[in-house]
């Protein structure tokens, strides 16, 4: 039951949220470093967000130590993505939908 709370609760965060936070250069991310695919996600914000710290805590993850955004309604990167590619190097949860530990990927690679 929790875990479809949560995933309502995240279907709904990821609705609100409309525009991906702005990228500092050192949150970078190498493509070696991703776990999974590339991700294509529909935001990116804290993992502090009050919408995201809340889903993070049923699902059992300290958003604190999460380093780098949290990417929401995630799937695969292909030629879709009108957004530029997410790597995601902490956890890539249900298929990708909530990706932790999120940044672009360096330039130039």
């Amino acid at each position: 039951m929790k875990v479809a709370t949560a995933l309502s609760v995240l279907a709904v965060a990821g609705s609100a949220l409309a525009s991906a936070l702005p990228s500092a250069a050192n949150s970078e991310k190498r493509q070696s470093d991703c776990i999974g695919p590339l991700l294509c996600c529909g935001s990116l914000t804290t993992p502090l967000d009050p919408l995201v710290d809340p889903i993070l805590e049923l699902v059992g993850i300290d958003a604190a130590a999460i380093v780098g955004s949290v990417g929401l309604l995630c799937h695969a990167y292909d030629d879709t993505c009108t957004s530029e590619p997410q790597c995601c190097t902490e956890a890539n949860l249900l298929g990708g939908t909530l990706g932790l530990g999120c940044g672009p990927l360096e330039h130039g690679h």
